[in-house]
């Protein structure tokens, strides 16, 4: 079993596909780190869910889950091609409450304005926590990430305007640079006043002022960042 997540079970060097139950869809592949996000999350069956950056839908799946397959969860990414994986994902495990959409994080759709109980924003990064799974990154520059945080920042705030008063919003990154994970989310704070960070605990992790950083040499995952915000009531 994996040591946080309380749905995850740990395999070395198995052709997933090889396993049984896997096309008759008892299962999906899911890093730790991505598990703890969901669970981080919290969504309840009925709630309505966003997932603004979903490829390749793990944790979509993840949430539908915990949904038990109740409420609704919209589906968006960039890439229009990469959404098959989630089509497909989800109809394997026999899931029928997401509806994929190609969509840049950026741009505002005004029909979705408060309508999230909750959000994960999984925004595009340099990736720098996954380098064990991809070790061409060693060779990424960081100069050419430079631009990653103001994309970030913008797919954040935008996407927030989609919560309902009282609901969650986590942000997550699989990368462990400063710029953006903790300093995005100080830049975020004070251009949002209407936030507020919110602790969580998953397995024996918790957070500290909302914000919990997964290192695979300490937690044997991706190296992930997960931060959790709430959206004021106002009366």
């Amino acid at each position: 079993p994996t040591p946080e997540s309380e749905n995850g079970i740990l395999l070395e060097s198995t052709p997933v596909t090889a396993l049984p139950g896997f096309d008759e869809g008892g299962f999906f592949v899911q890093d730790e780190a991505s598990q703890i996000c969901v669970e981080a999350l919290g969504a309840e069956a009925g709630e309505t869910i966003i997932d603004a950056c979903a490829c390749p839908g793990s944790k979509s799946f993840g949430a539908a889950i915990t949904m038990k397959n109740r409420g609704e969860i919209y589906s968006f990414d960039l890439h229009e091609n990469k959404l098959s994986l989630v089509r497909s994902g989800a109809k394997r495990l026999g899931i029928d409450i997401i509806e994929t959409s190609g969509h840049d994080g950026r741009d505002y759709i005004s029909e979705l304005e408060k309508k999230a109980d909750r959000i994960i924003c999984d925004v595009p990064c340099s990736g720098f926590g996954v380098v064990a799974k991809k070790p061409e990154l060693r060779y990424k520059s960081v100069a050419d990430c430079r631009s990653l945080p103001d994309i970030q920042l913008a797919i954040l705030e935008n996407s927030s305007r989609y919560l309902s008063d009282g609901g969650y919003l986590v942000y997550s990154t699989c990368t462990l640079l400063p710029s953006e994970n903790e300093l995005n989310i100080a830049r975020f704070i004070e251009r949002n006043p209407e936030f507020c960070r919110v602790d969580f605990s998953v397995g024996e992790l918790s957070s500290e002022n909302g914000m919990l950083t997964l290192f695979p040499d300490t937690h044997g995952t991706d190296g992930f960042f997960i931060a959790k915000f709430k959206k004021v009531k106002h009366e």
